[in-house]
């Protein structure tokens, strides 16, 4: 069932089999910049299954609220929101051509405050690229500020001899939910630690903690790999201008709980 709100039109997409998931997925991976096509889960092949099974739960229970501007035909806008702990972050957001600037975009965000307040979250928070001032704007008129950095960098795996001591810690249902979805993480241990790899079809998404390129090398010998990019921190003054073929912010703003 789609529970619609009157008093701002949005709706949540609370059934599995929603016909409106695969126009959802297509406008959310249009929002993506252009130079991380293919890496991001909006790129896998069954992400609107894996949206589907994701609404599934009674909503007191789940972690992916979707919530869009519609009308019987098709999605104008959409909101991928994610419940964090005591953090709602936007995982993704977009509007679709000839539907901007009319005002959705801002509305969902000021949905998203109001949900945030009802599930109790402390703040919201979203990544938004380095590359679109546009969106920067207007999260910085509805009071988010920058937290963080970051950067996404080419890892090269060519002639690279795979770490003898990497071990797949969770293989099993790592490769069910990249099989049923196109995507998943995978959990790594090597000689002097543990980290995550992110698998999203044949991109393999490093954290700054991981140890190598070395890591990446023995996980392409059992997934088909055809891309490796890391994701790390950089300083304010570098971003933007820092190596790499992405960069993002982290902002933020708090929430005012009710008394």
């Amino acid at each position: 069932m789609t529970v619609l709100v009157p008093r701002t039109g949005i709706a949540t997409v609370d059934e599995p089999t929603d016909p409106h998931l695969d126009g959802i997925v297509e406008l959310l991976r249009q929002s993506i910049p252009s130079g991380c096509a293919g890496l991001t889960p909006y790129h896998a092949t069954d992400f609107a299954a894996f949206l589907g099974a994701a609404v599934a739960p009674p909503s007191d229970l789940r972690t992916v609220v979707l919530r869009c501007v519609r009308d019987a035909s098709r999605v104008r806008a959409v909101a991928d929101w994610r419940v964090l702990g005591r953090r709602l972050f936007l995982n993704g957001i977009a509007v679709a051509a000839g539907q901007r600037g009319r005002g959705w975009g801002g509305l969902l965000l000021d949905d998203g405050y109001d949900l945030a307040r009802h599930l109790g979250c402390a703040d919201l928070a979203l990544d938004v690229s380095l590359g679109n001032p546009r969106a920067r704007r207007l999260y910085e008129r509805r009071g988010f500020t920058d937290e963080s950095y970051a950067q996404w960098t080419e890892v090269r795996l060519d002639g690279v001899a795979p770490d003898p001591t990497v071990r797949l810690l969770d293989w099993p249902s790592f490769a069910a939910h990249h099989s049923a979805y196109g995507f998943g993480d995978l959990r790594i241990g090597w000689a002097t630690g543990t980290t995550s790899v992110r698998v999203v079809g044949a991109s393999l998404r490093l954290a700054a903690d991981a140890p190598g390129p070395g890591l990446a090398a023995a996980l392409a010998e059992v997934v088909p790999t055809s891309r490796c990019y890391r994701i790390s921190s950089t300083r304010k003054a570098e971003a933007g201008t820092a190596d790499g073929f992405a960069h993002f912010a982290r902002m933020s703003r708090p929430v005012e709980l009710r008394g």
